[in-house]
């Protein structure tokens, strides 16, 4: 067997190298003592341990229960690719334990993994490439997580309901890879009591991996739509009194975000920053009324926010072309 390849009834995945590097590599279904304190403790475990002027490949899979259990261990000596393929539609959760590696999507799509984890929907008949430098450590978890537990998550869980009536290559959001998450790996790789326990035991851990990842998007969302909420309200007042003053560290302030965070959501909802926005707005209204009123330039100046009426006129010229004089002439 030249390159590593897993492939199970209950988890039709298939990773391998490009058939460049095939004749360059070895396998065998023992990890060497040099990576042994990589191996997986549990019974019935499959080891592909690939090795060669590449690099060395070890891949580690079990089945537990309804779950599909595997991790990743790749040292590369030369850049190179993973590809990854599936025979059947799949859910899995991928995770990054250690090391910045990048999954791109047969569509184009590139999803950086680093302390990273995210559901797919994998699709037969495509390509997903994964990949890897030289002299960089790779250690990735990934879980087929149990059908059964999904579809009861599903009601609670709004982002699952659309992965698992996707049709199509589809990822929920991706959470951070956190201590917690972390500390749950080790946990379930950690038990030492054989039996009936320690197949409840690491049902319950993988269960709460994947729960605590739902609850992560879950909070993330509810966060982000408050965001949403929040600036759409923001947008609104200044479209309706564009002349008031803007401040952005205090508007900020209230609304529970920092400046920064301010901007870069107002600028991905509008385009624009928060102060151009205010002058753009500023500038209609000042059309409307140099057309619709006999208000002097001066009042009007002061009517869309600015006390300086000869600046006022610079910032008109500069985003019409014209004068305000010019604008209310000609039209």
């Amino acid at each position: 067997m030249s390159n590593f390849t897993c492939k199970e009834p209950s988890m039709p995945m298939m990773f391998q190298l490009p058939e460049a590097l095939v004749n360059q590599v070895s396998t065998t279904t023992l990890i060497p003592l040099r990576h042994k304190k990589l191996q997986l403790p549990f019974d019935d475990l499959s080891i592909i341990y690939t090795h060669g002027a590449p690099g060395t490949f070890i891949h580690q899979y079990v089945q537990i229960n309804d779950y599909l259990y595997g991790e990743h261990y790749f040292e590369p000596l030369v850049n190179t690719e993973i590809h990854i393929t599936v025979t059947a539609p799949i859910l899995v959760l991928f995770g990054m334990l250690s090391g910045d590696l990048t999954l791109r999507y047969p569509d184009g799509r590139i999803f950086p993994q680093s302390n990273k984890r995210g559901m797919h929907y994998l699709k037969p008949g495509a390509i997903y490439v994964i990949y890897l430098f030289a002299g960089q450590k790779y250690h990735s978890v990934y879980i087929s997580p149990s059908t059964v537990l999904l579809t009861g998550l599903a009601g609670s869980y709004p982002h699952l309901l659309q992965l698992l009536k996707a049709d199509t290559l589809f990822v929920l959001p991706y959470s951070k890879f956190g201590k917690k998450a972390h500390k749950e790996i080790q946990n379930l790789k950690n038990w030492v009591i054989p039996g009936q326990a320690s197949v409840l035991y690491y049902n319950s851990r993988l269960s709460d991996f994947i729960l605590s990842y739902l609850e992560e998007i879950h909070r993330d969302n509810h966060i982000t739509s408050v965001i949403i909420i929040q600036i759409e309200e923001f947008i609104a007042l200044i479209q309706q009194f564009p002349e008031k003053p803007i401040n952005v560290i205090e508007q900020a302030q209230r609304m529970g975000m920092t400046p920064r965070a301010l901007e870069n959501a107002f600028k991905s909802k509008k385009g624009i920053t928060v102060l151009l926005f205010v002058q753009q707005q500023r500038i209609e209204k000042a059309k409307l009324l140099l057309l619709s009123s006999d208000d002097s330039i001066s009042e009007i100046s002061f009517e869309v926010g600015y006390t300086d009426h000869s600046y006022f006129s610079r910032v008109f010229k500069r985003t019409t072309g014209k004068t305000p004089h010019e604008f209310r002439k000609d039209n």
